[in-house]
């Protein structure tokens, strides 16, 4: 019963270091005005995940931003981020740190 409680307490542990490393780069995002529709920001989402320390992609076809998360404290390189979403067939704009974190932008963002 004991050790069942002690993996139990490492492998919480774990997924909290986890976590904590996920939202250590910060989040960001770009802004995308000619998107118009879920298709267009499956693409966008698509392109970013590609990019050098993305780790998570949330697109908003509302509001027009796809914001992501990144694993280092230098963020995703803006001219790669940009170049993504110049290879899904669109231009990017507004590239930027944010001062939330990504769940809490991704929630934000989708009560919107």
């Amino acid at each position: 019963m004991k050790a069942i409680a002690l993996l139990s307490l490492v492998l919480t542990s774990a997924l909290s270091l986890l976590s904590l490393r996920a939202d250590e780069g910060g989040a960001y995002q770009v802004k995308v005005p000619e998107m118009k529709c879920a298709g267009c920001a499956w693409s966008i989402g698509e392109e970013l995940k590609k990019v050098d320390h993305v780790t998570e992609v949330f697109v908003d076809p509302k509001t027009k931003v796809a914001i992501f998360s990144v694993d280092n404290a230098e963020g995703a390189d803006e001219k790669a981020v940009l170049a993504a979403v110049k290879a899904a067939g669109y231009e990017g704009s507004g590239y930027g740190k944010l001062k939330t974190t990504f769940a809490e932008a991704k929630a934000a963002l989708s009560k919107s």
